[in-house]
C-alpha cells in the first residue's frame, strides 16, 4: 500500500527534489499504488508529484503493475487530451529513478460539490474525443474483449477464494463472446468518482488518476458509474450524470449479457475493495450479493 514507508519512494522524492530544485512538500494524496506530493518550482508554481512506492506494485485486484507504465500511460493522456475541453492538470515532466516521479501542474481544489449534470457531459466528452495516439497493446481497443472477459474470470475466483459459495463463471471464451462489435472504441477513464475529480467555486477543475484508463466501449465506463454511484462519497447522481451525458452523446445500447458482463466487471472490483483492500463488511455482502445475483444469470 502506498500509505507505507518506502525507502525507494523517499529516495525518488529526493531525487526529484534536488534534480528540479523544489521547494515546501505537503502529502496531499495517498492510494493503492501511489502518493501525491504538493511542492514549488521555480518555473512553473506549485506541482504535484505522483510517486509509487515500488517498481511493481501488487494488490488483490490488480497483481504485478508496472508503475512506470501507469505514468507513461498517464503522462500521454495529459499530454494528448489537453486543449480539448476535458479538464486536466498540465503534465509538465516525467522522471525516471527508482521509481518513475510524474509532475504536473497542482490543480487547487476547494472541495465544493461539482455538478453531476457537467460531468456527465465531460465523460461524453472523453468518449467524443479522438483515441490518442501512443496507447499501449495492452490498453487497446484490440485486446478490449478479452482483458474484460480475463479480469472479471480473475477476480471472480478471487471472491471464490473467499466466499466459496459463489456460483462458477462460465470459461473466458463465453463472457468474451458477449462484447460486441461498438465501432471505434473510445478512452475511458474507468474511476470517475468524487476523489479523481477536482473542483473550485463548483465547477469541475481537473478530473485526475487515468491509472485504469483504457479503450473500449463507453458502456463499460457508464456501468462502472453507475456502481460507483451507489455510495455517497463517490458524489454522483446517477439520473443528473446521465442527463448531461445524454446532451452531448446518446447512450449507447448493449444486449442483456452485455450489460450483465459489465456490471459483474464493476461488482467484482468493488466486492474486493470492500473485502479486502478496504474492508467494510456491510457493503462488502451488498457487493458479494450483487455478483452472486449477476453469476446466477450466466447459469441459465
Amino acid at each position: 500500500m502506498s500509505s507505507e514507508p518506502s525507502p525507494v519512494r523517499e529516495r525518488a522524492l529526493r531525487a526529484a527534489v534536488q534534480n528540479l530544485q523544489l521547494t515546501g512538500g505537503e502529502l496531499v494524496g495517498s492510494g493503492l499504488e501511489f502518493q501525491v506530493w504538493r511542492m514549488r518550482h521555480q518555473q512553473w508554481g506549485e506541482v504535484a508529484l505522483r510517486l509509487p512506492a515500488q517498481a511493481v506494485e501488487s494488490n488483490p485486484n490488480d497483481p504485478l503493475v508496472d508503475t512506470a507504465e501507469l505514468l507513461r500511460h498517464e503522462a500521454l493522456v495529459y499530454t494528448a487530451l489537453g486543449g480539448r475541453g476535458i479538464p486536466l492538470p498540465r503534465l509538465y515532466d516525467l522522471r525516471h529513478y527508482e521509481v518513475d516521479v510524474l509532475v504536473s501542474e497542482y490543480v487547487a481544489t476547494d472541495g465544493s460539490a461539482w455538478s453531476s449534470e457537467e460531468l456527465g457531459r465531460i465523460v461524453a466528452g472523453l468518449h467524443e474525443a479522438p483515441v490518442p495516439v501512443g496507447i499501449a497493446p495492452e490498453r487497446s481497443q484490440d485486446v478490449f474483449r478479452g482483458t474484460i472477459a480475463e479480469r472479471v474470470s480473475r477476480r471472480h475466483s478471487v471472491l471464490r477464494d473467499l466466499a466459496p459459495e459463489l456460483e462458477p463463471l462460465p470459461g473466458v471464451d463465453m463472457l468474451a463472446a458477449a462484447v460486441p462489435e461498438f465501432g471505434a472504441g473510445s478512452l475511458l477513464h474507468m474511476d470517475v468518482r468524487a476523489a479523481n475529480v477536482l473542483s473550485t467555486g463548483g465547477r469541475v477543475s481537473a478530473v485526475i488518476d487515468w491509472s485504469n484508463s483504457m479503450v473500449g466501449d463507453p458502456a463499460l465506463e457508464l456501468a462502472r458509474i453507475e456502481a460507483n454511484a451507489m455510495f455517497p462519497e463517490n458524489g454522483i447522481d446517477h439520473p443528473e450524470f446521465l442527463q448531461g451525458y445524454r446532451s452531448v452523446r446518446p447512450l449507447p445500447e448493449r444486449s442483456d449479457a452485455c450489460r450483465s458482463l459489465y456490471r459483474l466487471d464493476a461488482a467484482v472490483m468493488l466486492s474486493i475493495v470492500f473485502t479486502c483492500e478496504a474492508p467494510d463488511a456491510e457493503r462488502g455482502r451488498l457487493m458479494l450479493d450483487q455478483v452472486r445475483d449477476l453469476a446466477k444469470a450466466w447459469q441459465q
